[in-house]
């Protein structure tokens, strides 16, 4: 007895909590219950093998499901939301009712896809190589085609493990397989999100700003693997949002899709009839045969090419738009709208157009930043916030119908004509900003010199003081200020400066 009083014993604590402990004990009699906390002998513990250490409870388990779902919603990098998906099923599910979803593509996806699927110079009928190079273009587009099918299964595969709790398979991926998902097509995988997500009603698809700075390829427009507004790829993944989406932006690749022409509007409207605000950038856009969205309150177009009848068909088929912003667009003729609800419009237009005739009696700010048209017309008897940036021509037809509640003026332009005749038509006019385009910066902003070819001409202060008793706030621009200093300089024109040194206790005077 006395050699067994002295031998030691691993003993097994079981804790309240459902820890499991072991520690070395002196062995000896106990009568208490395992259960409240006291030690057992190593021939009690024995029966204690089979116990299963107990994990600490997860979040899942923790937290309600409409938190965890607040969570997720706030996730909106598709990504991240697929990394959820494959944590636990709890978060799969959670995953599918995201409200928001944002796909970007990247230019490593770019730099991946090149390396495995070169650039190909175009079909040339007179091509010695005629034959080789066609076989081999048919045989990468197979091979990605079946490379894409295989990744869509794997992807169908892994969703449907996780849907029972089972991890990915190990060893599903054979050898020559192994670098898959390195190659799948970025289209795939968005087609392969939205599946997931059952009522998606914010959707971003966009090329980032990296590889939309890729160096121009006369070869890459022959491509269509990055083109987001392909009529074919369009039409599936609308079809798997068209019910729930209210939102949506689509920012394409212009190296691929400028120089094709894409239904995306026309889809739209097809299907998406809840749809309430669009926005689309770098495409080239089909408004023929438009059905009505009667949703949509917002549409932004920014780098779009249009048809001559463009602007009519989207006035035609969304007449209950709020804000109306073209910026960049390229191609318009005939800019006719008409519109009972429209408030803001920034018109935009890259491309001198030769009507432009705006009807729009809710419309209270406007934009006007373009070549000016040969006619231009504007009837808007509430507006009340105004932005000029257009050199009117000698012969040309600029007409403020109805303008006379003016508040804030932003004008830019080396002719003051119509300027002045918007001071004489609103005397309520409380701020002022005046500029000439002279000044040459660079995609950064930044000052690269002065544009000898603008005329440097100055406004008409004397008319400027009668016109507007109750102005608050004049701002010059940098232009205007360098053809101040030249005429001051040159001393020829004096008025101006004078103004500002009698009316420096009046007037808030920002140089810009």
């Amino acid at each position: 007895m006395g050699a067994m009083a002295e031998r030691e014993a691993t003993t097994v604590e079981v804790l309240s909590e459902g820890w499991v402990h072991q520690e070395s004990l002196k062995a000896g009699p106990t009568s208490m219950d395992a259960v409240d906390g006291t030690n057992l002998p190593v021939a009690d513990a024995i029966a204690l093998e089979g116990v299963v250490e107990e994990q600490p409870p997860s979040m899942e388990e923790t937290l309600p499901v409409h938190v965890i779902s607040k969570i997720i919603n706030k996730v909106k990098d598709a990504r991240d939301l697929a990394n959820c998906m494959a944590t636990s099923k709890t978060l799969h599910e959670s995953v599918q009712h995201v409200k928001s979803l944002s796909l970007l593509c990247r230019k490593r996806y770019y730099d991946l896809a090149r390396e495995r699927f070169p650039v190909r110079r175009p079909y040339c009928l007179f091509s010695d190589d005629d034959g080789d190079d066609e076989t081999g273009s048919d045989d990468s587009d197979d091979s990605e085609e079946e490379e894409d099918d295989i990744m869509c299964e794997w992807s169908a595969i892994t969703a449907l493990r996780a849907e029972h709790g089972v991890g990915p398979p190990t060893n599903a991926i054979s050898s020559s397989s192994k670098q898959l998902p390195v190659h799948v097509s970025f289209k795939n995988a968005c087609l392969n999100m939205l599946r997931h997500v059952k009522k998606v009603e914010q959707l971003r698809i966009e090329v980032d700003m990296e590889m939309q700075a890729n160096m121009f390829e006369k070869e890459e427009i022959h491509m269509v693997d990055f083109w987001l507004s392909e009529p074919m790829f369009v039409r599936k993944w609308v079809s798997l949002c068209s019910h729930t989406l209210r939102h949506l932006t689509v920012v394409d690749y212009g190296q691929q899709a400028i120089m094709r022409q894409s239904p995306i509007v026309r889809v739209l409207s097809e299907t998406c009839k809840n749809l309430q605000h669009l926005e689309l950038r770098n495409m080239y856009l089909d408004t023929n045969d438009l059905e009505v969205l009667p949703k949509v309150q917002s549409l932004t177009l920014r780098c779009i090419k249009m048809t001559d009848k463009s602007l009519t068909d989207i006035n035609n088929a969304m007449p209950g738009l709020i804000t109306l912003a073209l910026v960049s667009v390229f191609g318009v003729q005939e800019a006719r709208l008409s519109s009972q609800n429209l408030q803001v419009l920034c018109l935009g237009l890259s491309t001198s157009a030769r009507t432009v005739d705006l009807d729009l009696p809710s419309c209270t700010k406007l934009q006007l930043k373009m070549t000016c048209p040969d006619s231009l017309r504007v009837h808007a008897p509430k507006l009340a916030y105004v932005a000029v940036c257009m050199e009117k021509r000698d012969n040309a037809v600029v007409e403020f119908d109805n303008v006379h509640n003016l508040k804030e003026l932003l004008f830019g332009a080396s002719h003051f004509q119509t300027l002045s005749k918007l001071m004489r038509t609103n005397p309520n006019l409380e701020k002022i900003f005046l500029d000439v385009p002279c000044m040459a910066l660079g995609e950064d902003g930044n000052w690269e010199g002065v544009l000898d070819q603008i005329p440097r001409n100055l406004p008409d202060i004397e008319a400027l003081k009668e016109s507007c008793p109750v102005l608050q706030t004049l701002s010059v621009g940098p232009g205007l200020w360098h053809s101040m200093e030249e005429a001051f300089i040159s001393n020829q024109q004096l008025a101006l400066f004078l103004f500002l040194c009698n009316y420096t206790t009046a007037i808030e005077f920002v140089i810009l």
